[in-house]
């Protein structure tokens, strides 16, 4: 599974996690804040090895300002709603050049 499918929860099968959106923005910014470090918000999420790289390039993109988070977090929350344009996993990903 990808992050982003546990993240909005498009395609997301019964037995998969969920992720809350609003949760993994609080994790990156207490990291922002040196409250925690990577590894912890790598730790605290589950995440497999995709979804790792998923979100490494993720958050690069809000790093290098590519992105804004909060950019980020409206269009992960409207995809979660089911919102078109962004009621695919495509969709998302494209609209955040990922």
């Amino acid at each position: 599974m990808s992050l982003y499918t546990r993240l909005t929860g498009i395609d997301r099968a019964e037995n998969e996690p969920k992720l809350a959106i609003h949760s993994l923005f609080a994790l990156l910014s207490e990291r922002k804040r040196g409250r925690l470090t990577n590894q912890q918000v790598l730790d605290s999420l589950g995440l497999s090895a995709l979804e790792k790289t998923e979100l490494i390039v993720l958050v690069g993109k809000i790093i290098d300002s590519t992105l804004d988070a909060g950019e980020v977090e409206d269009v992960l929350l409207l995809a979660e709603q089911g919102v078109p344009p962004y009621d695919t996993e495509a969709a998302v990903k494209s609209r955040l050049g990922v």
